[in-house]
């Protein structure tokens, strides 16, 4: 499936400045020079600036990894916070008894439909979104 994919010259400026700040990190941080961390970062940057057509393959590679990692993405984030929020949130409501979408069954009841209790009118209704 075609993307969106951003050019090369701003493809290498990124990466210069994610390996330039990789690179200040591990200085500020941790006080290591990381020399080939700064000599992709100016690598990066100089072929950006200078020549950004051969940074064509890396982008397209790029593309295709940053794709197939927001799809998985996309599980491995809904999935924890679907067991992380709502599950726990449920289990709290089941355990103190309460049920806010009124789901209990009532087999002498004639209908499950709730009457409205708020006030309906032209007023109300004009810009319901």
């Amino acid at each position: 499936m075609p993307g969106i994919r951003q050019s090369d010259r701003a493809f290498g400026l990124m990466f210069a400045a994610v390996f330039a700040v990789i690179a200040g990190v591990g200085w500020l941080a941790f006080d290591a020079r990381l020399y080939w961390v700064m000599a992709a970062a100016g690598l990066f940057l100089v072929t950006a600036l200078a020549v950004p057509w051969v940074l064509l393959p890396l982008n397209r590679l790029w593309a295709v990894f940053a794709r197939r990692l927001g799809g998985l993405n996309n599980y491995v984030v809904l999935g924890l916070f679907f067991y992380v929020f709502i599950v726990p949130a449920g289990l709290i409501l089941r355990l103190l008894g309460r049920d806010p979408m009124c789901r209990g069954f009532d087999s002498k009841a004639p209908t499950y439909w709730a009457p409205v209790t708020r006030r309906t009118d032209a007023e109300t209704l004009r810009d319901m979104f």
